[in-house]
């Protein structure tokens, strides 16, 4: 057999989502769920780097071509050739997302930037930044500091540099030579607590959405006004870390604990990935590639203005359900009712729920009555991709509370 009739794993996995992102592009799909396809293409991009790429990076790194495991191709190879399909990828999303931006426009709804703010929406948008972005930003001024600060790859940044204007002795002393001119450099994250879509006050019957990202770059002058610059620019870099689980092997610890712990360790995990806006100065690029220790093993990939496209997924609908999938309200599960407790219920009866199409309300509740219940000493249960806010979380720490293991 050909060590070529197989596609790799890797590679197979991408052609995957490149079929989610052409449920983004397919016309027959309601805009606003094309936004969210968007979304989740990003997100499921974020989770490969975090652990399929990280593993061959790994790989590649200890010196192992891999050529055994990776069917024939060495790690170096496989890992090149996952950039260049990504890359791929992020310029057919981009395009995807222009067009959206375009058939949204022709349905009144528009998304602007920084540049196309209209008069009326001026003082709105200054008020909105004093009020909540401001308290909410962590800025940090580059040049002078010993140590690079730890980038989150769950985070969003603005690559900012500033140009100084030259200080007046340095004028008179080169007044035939134009100076060196002298370069600042600063990181802005994006606050993850405030929702990515700011949407402003409509007019004419149309709606407008500036994204968080541009309302800082609208407002850099306000952050960096004790700074005597003469230009200012803020372009967007996103980072990958390695999430690979590093389990130790010191016997004292329970196996509870050396998870915790390297669940911790993720936080600095090595660079896998560096995404930045292709329209970013080649020395703000270099900058940060070298300050951050990106090497020719991690995937870099020069992207659009706005990375982190996850976020597409909690697109503010406008109330334009017009422009989404009708959703359909879970059934009731026959004979099963949410009042009185469950447990004597399913002591008496099995029940078989079939979410989402029958409420996942049953669950909860379940969970919910076993966290108070002083019969029930240990609950067991396997999760995966949890809410942000997750009920079933919430019920468990009731029941950790409550003694339960």
């Amino acid at each position: 057999m050909s060590q070529n009739t197989y596609i790799d794993r890797e590679k197979s996995w991408l052609a995957f989502n490149a079929r989610v992102l052409q449920e983004a592009g397919d016309d027959t799909v309601p805009l606003l769920d094309r936004l969210r396809f968007v979304g989740i293409f990003s997100n499921n991009l974020d989770e490969f780097f975090r652990v399929r790429f990280a593993a061959i990076r790994r790989l590649s790194m200890s010196g192992i071509s891999g050529e055994k495991v990776l069917g024939g191709i060495s790690s170096q190879q496989l890992l090149q050739e996952i950039t260049q399909i990504v890359i791929q990828q992020q310029a057919e999303s981009l395009r995807i997302l222009h067009v959206i931006q375009k058939k949204l426009e022709s349905e009144n709804i528009f998304i602007i930037n920084e540049n196309q703010i209209l008069e009326e929406h001026e003082s709105f948008i200054k008020d909105f930044f004093i009020q909540t972005v401001s308290p909410a930003l962590v800025t940090i001024i580059l040049n002078d500091l010993a140590e690079f600060p730890l980038l989150k790859d769950t985070s969003g940044y603005l690559a900012v540099k500033l140009v100084m204007k030259p200080t007046q002795s340095k004028r008179s002393i080169l007044n035939l030579v134009k100076p060196k001119q002298e370069v600042t450099y600063a990181v802005i994250e994006i606050p993850k607590t405030i929702n990515r879509f700011v949407v402003l006050p409509p007019k004419d019957g149309k709606s407008y959405i500036m994204l968080l990202d541009d309302v800082i770059r609208h407002n850099l002058h306000s952050i960096f006004s004790i700074f005597d610059y003469e230009s200012i620019s803020a372009n967007m870099i996103k980072i990958t870390r390695d999430a690979q689980l590093e389990i130790d092997s010191d016997m004292s610890k329970s196996m509870m604990e050396k998870i915790a712990t390297s669940v911790k360790d993720r936080r600095i995990g090595e660079p896998v990935r560096f995404v930045y806006d292709k329209e970013i100065s080649k020395d703000t690029l270099k900058f940060f590639i070298t300050k951050m220790n990106i090497h020719e093993t991690d995937s870099i990939i020069p992207g659009g203005r706005y990375h982190n496209r996850r976020d597409y997924m909690s697109f503010p609908n406008l109330g334009r359900y017009d422009l989404l999938y009708k959703t359909n309200e879970p059934l009731p599960v026959c004979d099963l009712s949410l009042e009185g407790s469950i447990l004597e219920k399913i002591s008496k009866k099995d029940y078989l729920i079939n979410a989402p199409y029958q409420s996942f309300s049953y669950v909860i509740k379940f969970l919910r009555e076993a966290a108070l219940d002083p019969k029930v000493t240990t609950i067991k249960i396997t999760l995966y991709r949890l809410a942000k806010n997750s009920q079933i979380i919430s019920s468990l720490i009731n029941a950790a509370k409550n003694g339960k293991k």
